[in-house]
């Protein structure tokens, strides 16, 4: 593949690892709504005075690349839809910058001596959307809930549940030590979000039927396929100290958002070039357009990563001497140059965290990584028995092509080795809902955040390719019972190990992206996804 023909599959992934972001306030430039957006309203926002004096807008419209069935924070394992959840809900705990759990509704993380019991006090006169105080009650609910319905959390927690202890303490109890249950309960793709229990206990098939969290905005109205419109919440308790990604201090500076959702990529750049968005995911074609712009600030991101996962419910992908064909066969630095077009914003790693997390990081395994084996691929696929029968890779043009684009590159070089592949593409929701069938597909390239341990990673869950191994699942907990950093980089190397011959999944490698934002912005972070509350946008 030459280099024009790959730059034509070049895609950034977002920080978010799964989706192509855009974060949008009002036009710098006009000051109206954006006119291409399909949930723009007509006429210019209005504009409030900030004790300084300066003028800021009201309304902040932010596009996803996005399409989705359900808000529900306990169905959906997705950072697109935690983008916009995680300012409606809030979490017992979630992650500091340095992917550290840190009291967000819980005031402290009380370990028992023996490693057992985890006790979370809960702050008082925290207030529900509708009125309601935060009590210990509506955790339970809420949590089982999430326990109930994340596989991999059950893999963590066992048979044990959440329980109150009285009206403003949670505890939880397992049968064996753990250093899981924070990790676990500050993830942004396995939302643990807390809502009442009256909502919890309305629930229907499809989903949580109201909507209610104890965020810094509440939730107004989600018009399908066109926006989500959520507001500033009046009666918001906010946490103490400063902020830092997702804990410390919460300020809805901004009344409204509108998160947009707009499927095409080119769609919401070209809004932001016309000054109708103050914040734009930036591909590399796209650089120079953004570079020569005055008002803007371009920054990357590494956050993400690509791996190809197998349905081991499927006939041939349930052979492991076809999972080892596919990972003897991959180039990965060339999948990954011709997702980037950069090599800035691509690195090679066999490991299921980032080579910055010390604690988990490991090697073990890695000679079956980016083995670029052709002629032993053929071998092991004749061993295999695979007789050249279509292959069907599922996908979406969804998220800006982030799936999409990675699947047509690693088929190109599947092809090569004799797979006839059929790639079946659909709207993201439909893909999802696929994802779930094991008669749907075989294999599935996904982009995936990056995770704060190895019990986190989505693929080692049951439900997710279907790894019904039981030595593997054993492996994932010593992970979490391993108490020391001696036991938890022995647990983590014989996870590695073991994860590179069983081949669940083959990584690709990890990948980053270029966004900008105009300078009238101002508070905003990106930690995982966008952050928008302590945001302000002020009126040119």
């Amino acid at each position: 593949m030459n280099r024009n023909s790959k730059k034509s599959f070049g895609y950034l992934l977002t920080a978010m690892l799964a989706f192509a972001v855009i974060v949008s306030g009002c036009s710098s430039n006009n000051g109206n709504n954006a006119a291409s957006s399909p949930a723009a309203s007509s006429g210019a926002p209005s504009a409030s005075n900030t004790d300084g004096g300066e003028k800021t807008v009201d309304t902040l419209r932010y596009p996803l690349t996005l399409t989705f069935a359900s808000l529900d924070p306990h169905l959906v394992p997705t950072g697109g839809v935690a983008n916009i959840d995680r300012h409606i809900y809030e979490q017992l705990v979630a992650f500091n910058t340095k992917y550290e759990p840190k009291p967000v509704l819980a005031t402290e993380i009380q370990v028992s001596e023996d490693g057992k019991t985890y006790t979370f006090p809960l702050r008082k006169g925290v207030k529900f959307h509708n009125g309601k105080e935060l009590k210990a009650e509506d955790v339970v609910a809420s949590l089982n809930r999430w326990k109930e319905k994340t596989a991999r959390v059950q893999t963590s927690f066992g048979d044990s549940l959440f329980k109150a202890v009285d009206e403003y303490t949670v505890a939880i109890t397992l049968a064996q030590p753990s250093n899981d249950v924070p990790l676990q309960l500050a993830s942004y793709l396995q939302f643990s979000a807390i809502t009442t229990k009256e909502a919890i206990e309305s629930a229907g098939p499809d989903g949580l039927t109201e909507i209610i969290g104890t965020g810094p905005y509440k939730y107004v109205e989600y018009k399908q396929d066109q926006y989500v419109h959520l507001t500033r919440f009046d009666d918001y308790v906010s946490p103490e100290g400063p902020q830092d990604g997702v804990i410390g201090k919460k300020e809805a500076l901004v009344k409204d958002i509108y998160f947009d959702l707009i499927p095409d990529g080119s769609t919401a750049f070209n809004a932001f070039l016309a000054g109708d968005y103050d914040f734009a995911s930036v591909s590399v074609d796209n650089l120079p357009q953004v570079q020569s712009l005055s008002d803007v600030k371009l920054n990357k991101v590494f956050a993400g990563e690509l791996n190809i996962v197998f349905n081991k419910k499927a006939p041939f992908p349930s052979n492991l001497k076809f999972r080892e064909a596919i990972a003897a066969a991959l180039d990965a630095e060339q999948v990954l140059e011709g997702y980037t077009s950069d090599p800035e914003l691509y690195r090679l790693n066999s490991s299921l965290v980032t080579p910055d997390n010390a604690e988990w990081y490991s090697k073990a395994g890695s000679e079956k990584y980016n083995q670029k084996n052709p002629e032993l691929a053929k071998q092991l696929l004749k061993e295999a028995g695979y007789n050249g029968e279509e292959l069907v890779f599922l996908t979406t043009r969804d998220s800006a092509g982030a799936f999409y684009n990675a699947t047509v590159l690693v088929v190109d070089q599947l092809q090569k080795i004799g797979i006839k592949a059929k790639i079946d593409t659909y709207d993201f929701t439909t893909m999802i809902a696929r994802r779930g069938d094991p008669a749907a597909w075989d294999i599935y390239v996904g982009s995936f955040s990056n995770q704060a341990s190895p019990s986190q990673v989505l693929f080692l869950g049951k439900s997710y390719g279907w790894p019904e191994d039981e030595q593997l699942q054993q492996l994932i907990r010593n992970t979490t019972t391993a108490l020391t950093p001696e036991a938890k980089k022995a647990a983590s190397d014989a996870l590695h190990a073991y994860h590179w011959n069983y081949l669940g999944a083959v990584k690709i490698g990890d990948t980053g992206t270029y966004y900008a934002n105009r300078n009238n912005v101002v508070g905003y972070q990106f930690f995982e996804g966008p952050i928008l509350w302590n945001t302000k946008v002020l009126k040119k």
